[in-house]
């Protein structure tokens, strides 16, 4: 468990000033402003550094805030924060008192948080504009920018592999120059690539429990070195290990029993599929 720190944020925030405009004004007094902003976790795309926005590079967990009841939590990598928030209205304030976790952190980690932490002390607004979120200083200037993080359903889509259980207690990556996929079926069905070969099963869903059934292949001869054939053997046996998944935007961990990543994919962007079909 790690202990928690008050971080002394630079600056108090003053009286709190109205939001800047968001789509649409709300009919009655800013519910719906509030409900829009609460119900949606947020990735953070960038953060204010001197005269302009520095987007932040895209990274296996994307730098998250949510807003909740009060309470603003985030991530950006390594240590967790949070602290309370006041929306009434078309006002948003941040209370510069926060909480955050103590591990030790990648030099580049700790100086996003610090940004991040310190832009929130300083936020008086707000814009909204359809899934974009800018958090908005005093004079309008735009110190966060955000984008809604909508969960990819867990059907319907195609998956490519990221890492997947060896079968050694290791998380590795395909065989370069490889690419393995995963599509479900409202019908219980599943299949893809597995590298080599395409494969199929079916799978039970059922109270967030996720089994797969046995693998079946095509048999064509795999190309290029044996670790093909021998990474498309250890895939199938990751498979079969599942019983629970995660998504979180547009990622997807297959886990075993015990919580264990046993396989990790992103989703495949309908441009990229379009292009794979021509």
């Amino acid at each position: 468990m790690f202990a928690l720190r008050t971080l002394a944020l630079l600056g108090l925030i003053g009286m709190a000033i109205p939001a800047f405009a968001t789509d649409a004004p709300p009919a009655d007094g800013g519910e719906a402003a509030v409900s829009a902003i609460d119900v949606t976790p947020w990735r953070i795309l960038a953060y204010r550094s001197g005269a302009d926005l520095l987007s932040i590079e895209p990274r296996e967990l994307p730098p998250q805030i949510s807003f909740a009841e009060g309470r603003v939590s985030g991530n950006v990598g390594c240590n967790s924060f949070s602290g309370g928030y006041s929306l009434a209205e078309d006002r948003l304030t941040i209370d510069p008192r926060m909480a955050m976790t103590m591990m030790a952190c990648e030099e580049s980690l700790t100086a996003l948080e610090q940004a991040i932490t310190t832009h929130l002390a300083a936020v008086t607004g707000y814009r909204q504009t359809g899934p974009t979120l800018e958090l908005l200083a005093a004079d309008g200037t735009t110190l966060i920018l955000l984008e809604a993080l909508v969960e990819t359903p867990l059907v319907g889509v195609t998956w490519r592999l990221d890492t997947y259980n060896n079968g050694k207690e290791a998380l590795v990556t395909p065989v370069k120059g490889t690419e393995i996929t995963l599509a479900l079926t409202a019908q219980g069905t599943l299949g893809g690539s597995d590298g080599c070969n395409r494969y199929m099963s079916g799978y039970t869903l059922e109270d967030g429990r996720l089994m797969i059934g046995p693998i079946a292949t095509t048999r064509m001869a795999c190309r290029g070195p044996a670790t093909v054939a021998e990474q498309a053997a250890a895939y199938a046996a990751a498979l079969g290990l599942v019983r629970g998944y995660r998504i979180e935007g547009e990622q997807l961990w297959l886990t075993t029993e015990d919580g264990a990543t046993a396989a990790h994919f992103r989703v495949v962007p309908e441009a990229a599929k379009a292009a794979e079909g021509r």
